[in-house]
């Protein structure tokens, strides 16, 4: 492995790594809002698939939910493929997308397409496979879960306008 490519492979892995260990705290950290609780455990998954790209997205997604999805009332491991896609697909459309301007139309584009194809698989696995209540999935869970992504986006976006953290990691 050449010494360009390690360097490389270590600045992800490092904020990677931290990353996940970010999302697991957030995790822990939900606020209580009537019956249900609201988490922000997704900012570090979507400020990784913006600044680092899908792969380090996908990663940080499945490893950052693992508190989330053993704190749920009831336990449901589908939860860390389901952050998987958030931060794999968000990572993948901005990376295709990212020139366009303002900086901000690009990252809430990428966001909302991922929340979309994330979507599907959630409501399928919550309601078939954990046993959710369709009515408590559709008017509770994913309007909260689409409510929390567009707010970790506008926090993304402001970490990232203010800081080339892209550029940083490529030196």
């Amino acid at each position: 492995m050449t010494e360009t490519k390690k360097r490389s492979t270590t600045k992800l892995v490092a904020p990677t790594v931290m990353m996940s260990a970010l999302a697991n705290v957030l995790g822990y950290l939900a606020i209580p809002l009537g019956a249900t609780r609201i988490h922000f455990m997704q900012l570090p998954i979507i400020f990784t698939g913006l600044a680092l790209g899908a792969i380090a997205g996908g990663i940080v997604g499945f490893i950052g939910a693992a508190v989330t999805a053993i704190t749920l009332p009831t336990p449901n491991p589908f939860v860390l493929p389901g952050n998987f896609i958030l931060g794999f697909f968000t990572g993948l459309l901005y990376s295709r997308l990212r020139r366009m301007k303002p900086p901000i139309v690009p990252q809430l584009v990428s966001v909302l397409v991922a929340v979309a194809i994330q979507f599907p698989y959630t409501y399928v696995t919550d309601v078939y496979l954990a046993a959710t209540p369709r009515p408590l999935e559709l008017f509770t869970i994913l309007p909260l879960l689409f409510v929390e992504d567009i707010i970790c986006v506008f926090i993304a976006h402001l970490v990232l306008f203010r800081t080339d953290i892209t550029q940083m990691l490529s030196k």
